[in-house]
């Protein structure tokens, strides 16, 4: 019998050949367990639970843990600043080979968050292959990804009614040259190319939203003491669900899936720029030694997705799409937010928003 290969490192007994996921002595016979890889070509999906758990943190990512698999590497770490990742991160392969990942990035200062973003990323992971499996598009494959993982993340929190853990959350289906993104609150996705990069989604903060449709400066809006806050995430405490949709036609390169531990370091988004050398688990292993390099105040989680062919087209930014598109100018003539459908809605998000 062999161990699950979608519930991180592979045991087996030395003694008795049985199959374990954790631990260090087989609870049939007491014989020395002992890790062995499984092909990854042979695993539907990977994720970054913990191989070792921490025992006053279970449930969650490793801290320290690279992976890949044909087309995709993936890394994530806790940083330097906190004592235990609250990252998750999970790839696969779908039966037709279309390239998947997801990110989760759960929310500090909740309970059980790091639990909260593995479930996530692992229940997102799952409905996707199942989706598209069933031939949907990946567009709505995406859609039922991004609500598994809501109600995952929820399910966690039931138990902390006052302190419900949340996460925000991006996911990448690659269809050759074209990627599918979802996305809730700020975690991100960048195209790079030879010459050239560009974060192809808009934080759900009302700065960010502002910043993305051109508004002035100057407008009020950016002075508000909430600007930086999350609008949108994942949990009990959430608002209503209404991600992000995003396809966009790529011109070769590669896909870069993070949480903001290593965007953060992006003064602008040519930083990515020129991405590691390497193999896809090589790049993000560099990358995440990168943000380590620059502080590492933040758990990093990254993952690199290669497109059918290298180049450096550019992005066309009128590609961009939210799936709540149509949102009615202002009364003053100024852009409205984008998701936000009334100033009144506006304000009323003012007072939910996560710092």
């Amino acid at each position: 019998m062999q161990p699950s290969p979608t519930m991180g490192a592979a045991k087996r007994c030395t003694a008795c050949g049985l199959p374990a996921d954790l631990g260090r002595f087989c609870e049939d016979c007491g014989g020395d367990l002992e890790e062995f890889e499984v092909p990854a070509e042979a695993v539907p999906w990977r994720s970054s639970a913990a191989v070792e758990e921490n025992p006053e943190h279970p449930g969650g990512s490793d801290d320290h843990l690279t992976f890949e698999m044909p087309g995709i590497g993936a890394a994530t770490d806790v940083g330097k600043r906190h004592h235990y990742n609250q990252d998750s991160i999970a790839i696969a392969l779908a039966e037709d080979g279309r390239k998947i990942t997801v990110v989760c990035d759960g929310v500090s200062g909740a309970s059980d968050s790091e639990r909260a973003s593995l479930a996530g990323v692992e229940a997102a992971v799952t409905e996707i292959r199942s989706a598209l499996a069933e031939g949907l598009s990946a567009e709505d494959a995406s859609r039922r990804g991004v609500g598994a993982a809501h109600s995952a993340v929820a399910a966690v929190g039931k138990q902390y009614p006052n302190s419900p853990p949340s996460s925000t959350y991006v996911s990448a289906v690659v269809e050759g040259n074209q990627a599918v993104l979802c996305w809730v609150g700020d975690s991100r996705a960048y195209w790079a190319g030879e010459k050239e990069a560009r974060c192809l989604t808009v934080d759900d903060t009302i700065q960010a939203r502002l910043e993305y449709q051109g508004v002035d400066p100057s407008d009020e809006r950016y002075k508000n003491p909430y600007a930086k806050a999350l609008l949108a995430w994942l949990g009990a405490d959430a608002p209503t669900l209404n991600p992000n949709l995003l396809r966009v036609d790529l011109g070769g390169g590669h896909v870069v899936v993070c949480s903001d531990g290593l965007s953060r370091y992006f003064n602008d988004d040519h930083d990515l720029l020129p991405l590691p050398d390497g193999s896809v688990g090589e790049k993000a292993v560099a990358l995440t030694r990168q943000a380590l390099a620059n502080g590492g105040h933040d758990n990093i989680s990254v993952a690199v997705v290669e497109l059918e062919s290298p180049g450096s087209a550019q992005v066309d930014e009128r590609a961009r799409e939210r799936a709540d598109q149509g949102s009615p100018v202002g009364e003053n003539g100024a852009a409205p937010l984008l998701g936000v459908v009334s100033e009144a809605e506006y304000t009323q998000m003012l007072g939910g928003g996560r710092p």
